[in-house]
């Protein structure tokens, strides 16, 4: 990954972020509004495309204008990436062609759990199409936290015939919950793309189908909702007459856009009446459609028939819904559309037409802030002003850098993706590049970042890159000897002191291969270690460095550290369940090569017998060379473990979970915990005090929670470097 800074944000920006102008002396205010269609996302979550059902593609976590700092990179996926990643919590959730989702620590990218959900369709076994070799999950899923389920459509291969799924897994265990068939009444499956990404409404999943590229075959477009517990599907066809075809819901990829009222917008692509007198068959147009499918309003180019014609489909992009009441619409005629939102005016009723517009296609979602649209002109973003009262838009600027993937706004910037796989971090006022970084190769033509618990998030054909927007979190803590201090370590390698705990020093400002994973304290308090996920350790203090395994080839990523009880050796455990020893830290076994429900997430050390206990994310715990005490292995959780600290006397050991609730088994006592209590940020790590009577738990944002005897010595609940 390569990052280049072109640029800086200065105080005239800033400015001109706060208010833009058209030279006809149009302003509008940039307020970030989060959406009320939510389906009850916390503000620093991406939970469906381009972050609410409005499809305003805006983080609205509240981050100032900042720049971006590269985070982790995952491993390769098993497939082509082509939604885009959502976030809950503290995962990252991506799915690919091979019909995978995956579910990312957002911490550190490392894969906490997979789930293949069946054969993807060989290339070879449609009737054309720019997908290869396989056709899996293409659209981006919809994350329901309120349900903790994630849904997915599938294309997979049963009993030889392409076959659509829609799939619900668990958001913290990626078990399925929902299997349900959808492909729409008397479809010829083979010619069918699931690609526009999928939303709520009221309770159903809303998603759409399209045919592949090249429009071949006979096929026509669909609009479609399932309840989420399953049930009966409702369909709205287009271009439903005998012989017709063609009508594509596919919008570049973007989803349904859900407003106020719990109606659904979509733009549709061009469908078979190729002349001036023929039928509205609801083709070329934008739609409005009530909860329950049934046509609201439309909106049709008088050109239709030339557009169908041509090819030249006005639903290559997702209608924009605008805070003052106009709708914005694009496509492939390179004319531009504004729209009453309460009038659509059908065909021809547009109130303003922008001619020329863009020079390429307009592909995907589009971020809206208030009255201004950034919309994905492929040959380069365009932020367009609007008027309502009177009816007027104009461009304020096109971006010189020629990325034109579907933008967001993150961080204060606008974030954008060129087919080369470049990521462009843009100056609101002017387009201009402030941020890039090579991604590398992409699979989608039209690849769109995320943002959500403090990442910038963008997909490259098999792997997600993350960049923090917001201070490094928090991903780890560690206790003085007497318990009247802690330490607490970020992923970029800083570490932060509180109450008796000396700084010793950190990686924090410095180079790192990989992001920082666990921190671990000397048995005197004299020091600590750091250590990241490619292994690399660092040693600060009395800390001794006895070796590690930055450097060399890990099957998976290393997630947890654990001292010996002289401070004399070590032990890094990976998420595979690999153990590496050294100093005078003795190999008692290791689940790496060995079948795991779940990931490793941590590793802790028993002082008394010079053994270790590894935990997975699902709570099942692994020992060697130690006694075991129990596990939640087998039992339900409402959020995956995250870490795991033992008793000082080696009879027992407890466990935290993302959401703050705590496990304890042998003499490890309960005292208290955050579980069912409302978080700014997920837990990450937790230490014990000395005595064994207490103990801490710390969260992403340096929040620091105690219980017993562990005294609260301060927090860093906003990092600043």
């Amino acid at each position: 990954m390569r990052k280049r800074r072109s640029g800086h944000l200065d105080h005239h920006s800033l400015r001109l972020i706060l208010a833009f102008s058209l030279v006809t002396g149009l302003a509008t205010a940039f307020t970030l509004i989060a959406s009320s269609n939510s389906a009850g996302a916390a503000a620093s979550d991406w939970t469906v495309y381009h972050h609410d059902v409005g499809g305003s593609g805006v983080d609205t976590s509240g981050a100032l204008p900042s720049t971006a700092t590269p985070a982790w990179t995952s491993a390769s996926l098993d497939g082509q990436i082509y939604g885009e990643p959502l976030v809950a919590g503290n995962l990252v959730y991506v799915t690919t062609e091979n019909d995978t989702v995956d579910a990312l620590a957002a911490s550190n990218g490392a894969l906490v759990w997979s789930t293949h959900l069946g054969t993807p369709v060989p290339s070879s076994a449609l009737p054309c199409g720019d997908i290869s070799p396989t056709v899996g999950i293409t659209s981006t899923p919809v994350i329901d936290e309120a349900r903790g389920e994630i849904f997915v459509v599938a294309d997979e291969m049963i009993n030889g015939v392409p076959s659509h799924e829609l799939v619900g897994l668990s958001l913290s265990t990626g078990v399925v919950m929902l299997n349900q068939n959808v492909d729409p009444p008397g479809a010829y499956t083979p010619a069918l793309l699931q690609r526009v990404a999928l939303t709520l409404d009221a309770g159903k999943v809303i998603f759409g189908f399209g045919g592949n590229y090249g429009d071949c075959s006979s096929y026509h477009g669909w609009v479609v909702e399932v309840p989420e517990a399953g049930g009966p599907m409702s369909t709205l066809e287009i271009d439903p007459a005998p012989g017709a075809s063609q009508g594509a819901v596919w919008m570049g990829g973007a989803a349904p856009i859900v407003d106020g009222q719990g109606n659904i917008w979509v733009a549709v692509g061009n469908g078979s009446v190729a002349s001036s007198g023929g039928p509205f068959d609801l083709s070329d147009s934008v739609l409005e459609l009530s909860a329950s499918l049934q046509l609201e309003q439309s909106f049709t180019p008088s050109t239709r028939s030339t557009d169908n014609a041509s090819d030249l489909d006005l639903g290559s992009s997702s209608p924009v819904l605008l805070a003052n009441g106009e709708v914005l619409q694009a496509g492939k005629s390179q004319t531009a559309y504004l729209l009453s939102q309460a009038n659509l005016g059908g065909i021809g009723g547009q109130q303003a037409t922008l001619t020329n517009f863009c020079g390429a296609d307009v592909d995907g979602g589009s971020a809206v802030v208030g009255s201004v649209a950034y919309m994905p002109c492929q040959s380069g973003v365009m932020a367009i002003q609007t008027s309502a009262a009177p009816p007027a838009f104009g461009v304020l600027w096109k971006t010189p850098t020629g990325a034109g993937g579907p933008p967001i706004v993150a961080g204060g910037l606008i974030w954008t993706i060129s087919q080369s796989g470049t990521l462009f971090g843009l100056n609101p006022a002017n387009g201009q590049a402030l941020e890039e970084f090579t991604l590398g190769a992409e699979a989608n033509h039209f690849p769109t970042p995320a943002a959500g618990d403090g990442l910038l998030l963008a997909a490259s054909s098999d792997a997600v890159h993350a960049f923090f927007t917001a201070p490094p979190p928090v991903v780890g803590m560690a206790a003085t000897a007497d318990g009247g201090g802690y330490w607490l370590a970020a992923t970029d390698g800083g570490v932060f002191s509180f109450g008796d705990a000396p700084f010793h020093g950190s990686m924090g400002g410095q180079h790192l291969n990989a992001p920082i994973v666990a921190i671990a304290a000397t048995p005197d308090g004299g020091g600590y270690w750091e250590v990241a996920s490619d292994g690399g350790v660092f040693a600060f203090g009395d800390a001794g460095y006895f070796g590690s395994m930055g450097g060399r080839p890990l099957n998976k990523p290393v997630v947890g550290f654990a001292a010996t009880a002289d401070g004399k050796g070590y032990w890094e455990v990976a998420s595979d369940g690999g153990v590496f020893s050294f100093g005078d830290a003795q190999f008692h076994g290791s689940m790496g090569g060995q079948h795991l429900n779940q990931p490793i997430v941590g590793i802790a050390a028993d002082r008394a017998s010079g053994g270790y206990w590894e935990v997975a994310s699902d709570g099942g715990v692994f020992s060697f060379g130690a006694p075991f005490f129990g596990s939640t292995g087998s039992i339900h959780l409402n959020r995956p473990v995250v870490a795991i600290t033992a008793s000082p006397d080696g009879n027992g050991y407890r466990f935290v979970a993302s959401d703050g609730g705590i496990f304890d088994y042998g003499d490890a006592g309960y005292f208290g915990s955050m579980g069912g209590q409302p978080l700014n940020a997920p837990v990450t790590g937790m230490a014990t005090t000395p005595d064994d009577h207490g103990y801490w738990e710390v969260a992403s944002d340096g929040g620091i929670f105690g219980f017993g005897d562990a005294s609260f010595h301060g927090s860093r609940a906003r990092l600043n470097r």
